[in-house]
């Protein structure tokens, strides 16, 4: 029997650098950039703020484009107890890149390194840094507050599955209690979106900005697949208009496919072996998977398998 891996926080947080503490790309290659970088994410690591922050302002003054390593010289600088300065970094993360600004304090498992001050007086200033930001966007404030909301309750029972497997099993009574409390979750969380869906038809990214536009097509594809093929027409005219992403609906369609028996068109589905072995589903016309891959903002599929360590060997059509 066949054990599938649905493949899902690596289209929905693309454009992310990093994962955790790792840094994967810069936001530029200077030697002395990286390693400023690289010191400020060991020392916020190692809980050191004031060696962080210096090693940040030390990066910025070579180059300032990643929001995201903006975002952490303002967790340096809240924990040095310096909060008009973290304000002003957020400000800046803001203005390089508020999705990703927004995406690394929102998202409990791209940015876990925020966990432990999301419930402190740091929420105050990003709420209101944020909030300028979202007037200025003509953003509705009360949507994307209850999007947000649906988000974290979605995300984080999610972001514990990993630990509790390495420490419990798939076998366990904690892995069935914590997927029981998801699948929960899920439902309720459906029958919110479909009641903003009835109010406001897709609430994407005119009404909630780029990062929540994403989160009604993230709790539909957590559901049923009567329900994926039902929001479908819905979602597909959502990313059609730039309302979310592409490759979400490139997901979503390669998982309905899966489930029914069907050769996936994008290869966003990976599945495990009995020996253990990850591979792709069958991947119809897969001699131009790459071409329908770049056409909705995916990257090839061979650098795609290195993310789930494998390697991707194309089979002769």
């Amino acid at each position: 029997m066949k054990t599938f891996v649905w493949v899902i926080t690596a289209t929905f947080c693309l454009g992310c650098c990093v994962t955790g503490f790792g840094q994967a790309r810069y936001a530029t290659a200077d030697t002395a950039y990286v390693k400023s970088v690289e010191k400020a994410l060991t020392y916020l690591q190692q809980s050191q703020c004031q060696p962080c922050l210096n090693a940040y302002k030390k990066a910025f003054m070579i180059a300032q484009k990643s929001a995201l390593s903006t975002m952490r010289a303002a967790l340096c600088a809240y924990q040095c107890k310096q909060s008009e300065l973290a304000k002003t970094y957020i400000q800046q993360a803001v203005n390089i890149d508020y999705s990703i600004a927004e995406e690394t304090w929102i998202d409990y498992q791209a940015a876990p390194e925020f966990n432990l001050v999301r419930s402190s007086s740091m929420k105050e200033l990003v709420r209101e840094v944020f909030a300028q930001k979202d007037a200025q966007l003509g953003i509705n404030p009360s949507l994307k507050s209850q999007l947000q909301a649906i988000y974290v309750t979605d995300q984080q029972p999610r972001s514990r599955v990993d630990s509790v497997m390495r420490v419990y099993g798939q076998n366990s009574t904690q892995w069935q209690h914590l997927w029981q409390g998801i699948h929960q979750v899920d439902s309720i969380n459906l029958r919110k979106v479909e009641q903003l869906i009835q109010q406001y038809g897709y609430p994407g990214k005119s009404l909630v900005g780029a990062k929540l536009g994403n989160t009604a097509w993230l709790i539909i594809q957590h559901s049923p697949v009567a329900i994926q093929e039902k929001y479908l027409p819905i979602l597909q005219r959502a990313a059609d208009q730039g309302e979310m992403q592409k490759t979400n609906m490139a997901l979503l369609i390669d998982r309905i496919r899966v489930y029914k028996g069907q050769k996936q068109l994008y290869g966003t589905q990976v599945k495990m072996e009995a020996n253990g072995q990850k591979a792709f589903d069958a991947i119809e016309d897969e001699k131009n998977v790459n071409k329908r891959r770049a056409e909705v903002g995916l990257g090839p599929l061979e650098e795609y398998a290195k993310q789930f360590g494998f390697e991707y060997k194309p089979t002769s059509n």
